[in-house]
């Protein structure tokens, strides 16, 4: 078998409102889908998220496409080792391009071998993978409704974004314990807003309504400072922009910076190197969840593989999926109080409606992640002293 071409196709699927974090608001899930179609008619499906599509694109398409063309996909590991190498100088954007490719392939060799990707990454733990209420900027009382929405639905574990206003951001906090009761678990994100005396006010500030974690206070490349903020407050952290690849990870490690790694496939360069990430959080004493850019169907199920693979995903994961308005497969992803099922399908046991990639894909515009239409002066600053 051999691979005959790889297809990509950039989407956007609009939300049904806007989500407001500390970096912007944003109002779709941009995404790029990659098929990888072979001489024996099998398809590959895979999809890369992140901060830039159109760039993402040109990298699958341009410059790692033709490394594909021609090869046996079984062939996985020497495929992606002449990707590393090919992007060494520009590492970073070239793992959101490989994730996608990774995902493609990987759908392949399940489909080849007809089982499940679990199977290839280690075995199922879990038959159903949890997921968090997620819960953007708004005011304290339709943070409080929504949670009660969540709750009602079966979520047992709620994500809030903060970090524009301290007072403001307790008040949704307390707001939203109050509506739910005790029982729930309660994790903020600050996304790296906070400089560190900032986090550490905000942290003890908030943490009397019972927060499980708090994710990203700091700068993420302020290794040394998030470890500081950890030492300082009783509330564990989590790295998120500071844990994108196995090199952070080790240095997070080092100065015992966290207590919980949020780990990427998009970031870290597919499932196979976060899978890495993991592992070595599993030697090292650490928890895992996974993030989310704002996968369609198709990534949500990648990472639904990835975490029913390991035993170290104990807390539930992001997800915007309720937020979009569509979706690409031919059937709808159901949360059954807040978890998803683990297909026993080959591959990853999606089906990609084309209809759908189409309808999704005609009128692509780039939108802005770090960026409020709402508030055109709106500058976005990692770090902040509030």
């Amino acid at each position: 078998m051999r691979i005959t071409a790889v297809k990509t196709k950039a989407i956007k699927i609009p939300f049904f409102k806007g989500e407001k974090w500390s970096g912007g608001t944003r109002y779709s899930a941009p995404s790029l889908i990659v098929q990888i179609e072979t001489d024996e008619g099998l398809i590959g499906i895979g999809e890369s998220v992140g901060p830039t599509i159109p760039v993402i694109q040109t990298v699958v398409d341009k410059e790692f496409g033709p490394f594909l063309i021609g090869r046996d996909p079984m062939e996985l590991e020497s495929i992606l080792h002449q990707l590393d190498e090919y992007c060494v100088n520009w590492q970073q954007i070239g793992n959101y391009g490989m994730a996608g490719i990774e995902m493609a392939l990987l759908d392949l060799r399940g489909k080849i071998l007809n089982t499940p990707v679990y199977n290839l990454l280690g075995g199922k733990c879990k038959s159903e993978v949890a997921f968090a209420g997620y819960i953007f900027i708004d005011t304290p009382e339709n943070n409080a409704e929504e949670a009660r929405k969540f709750v009602a639905a079966g979520y047992s574990e709620l994500k809030l974004k903060v970090g524009r206003d301290i007072d403001f951001d307790e008040k949704r906090v307390k707001a939203v314990r109050a509506a739910v009761g005790p029982a729930i678990k309660i994790r903020i994100d600050a996304n790296q807003n906070w400089s560190i005396p900032t986090a550490i006010k905000a942290i003890r500030k908030m943490e009397k309504y019972d927060l499980q974690m708090v994710e990203q206070p700091t700068r993420y490349d302020d290794v040394d400072g998030m470890a500081t903020v950890a030492r300082a407050v009783d509330v564990p952290i989590i790295a998120d922009e500071g844990c994108a690849t196995y090199e952070d990870a080790l240095r997070l490690i080092d100065k015992r910076a966290c207590a919980c790694f949020l780990v990427y496939p998009s970031e870290a360069g597919g499932i196979l190197k976060a899978k890495q990430i993991v592992d070595l959080a599993n030697h090292a004493g650490i928890w895992c969840v996974t993030g989310s850019w704002a996968e369609t169907g198709i990534g949500t199920m990648g990472n639904v593989h990835f975490i029913s693979s390991s035993r170290n995903f104990p807390f539930a994961n992001d997800t915007h999926l309720n937020f979009m308005t569509g979706d690409l497969l031919r059937e709808p992803i159901i949360f059954n109080r807040g978890t998803i099922t683990v297909p026993d399908r080959p591959g990853f046991g999606i089906d990609l409606d084309i209809a759908k990639l189409d309808h999704f894909g005609n009128h692509f515009k780039r939108e802005m992640v770090f960026y409020d239409p709402e508030d055109p002066q709106f500058q976005p600053r990692i770090g902040q002293i509030l």
